[in-house]
């Protein structure tokens, strides 16, 4: 079973490549694409996350290395029925305004993958899924307030939580999980 790749390491070679998506950002596009589409083509999703780039890039390498791991990782995570799918964001020991960030990062990403993937703004979505994209992107919105700090472990860790919960609410909407569900990797060569 693939892993995840570590939300630093893929943060710096994004940045060092110069990409248009950051690392939790890319993940949650990831995420969209898969609740819209059901799957999604991992060249399509590269270059949203990438941009244009020069070919011949080293380290496009092996950044797309580090791509296909959390593309196959995201795959199993999300349609496990275990429910094991995590939201990629900025580790626990870092600052409270970088996670927060990196939250908003994701939660955009994530409404980007969704109109990626064919459900744009105004499109017939079930109930909850429809109000689960209205409070991502108000969160996608989100800043840290050093003066409002005093719950702010409790509340980040709810907001994370009800993120992740959230996603897998939207999947099994969009997408009736489909357990075993087999991994095309023939695009992943």
């Amino acid at each position: 079973m693939a892993t995840m790749p570590d939300y630093f390491n893929l943060q710096e070679s994004l940045l060092r490549v110069n990409a248009t998506m950051e690392a939790s950002e890319a993940h949650g596009a990831l995420c969209g694409m898969l609740c819209a589409q059901g799957s999604a083509d991992i060249n399509q999703w590269q270059q949203h996350v990438v941009g244009d780039q020069e070919e011949g890039n080293v380290l496009l390498g092996e950044l797309a290395d580090e791509l296909q791991q959390m593309y196959l990782a995201t795959i199993t995570a999300i349609n496990n029925e275990v429910a094991e799918f995590e939201c990629l964001l900025a580790a626990e020991d870092e600052k409270m305004a970088d996670r927060v960030y990196s939250l908003a990062n994701w939660c955009q990403g994530f409404v980007y993958g969704l109109a990626a993937g064919g459900i744009k703004e105004g499109s017939e979505l079930p109930a909850d899924s429809s109000e689960l994209m209205r409070d991502f992107i108000e969160i996608s919105q989100a800043v840290f307030d050093e003066e409002e700090s005093d719950n702010s472990e409790d509340d980040y860790m709810h907001l994370v939580e009800f993120v992740r919960v959230g996603v897998l609410l939207i999947n099994e909407e969009l997408q009736p999980m489909k357990l075993n569900k087999p991994v095309n990797t023939e695009q992943l060569h």
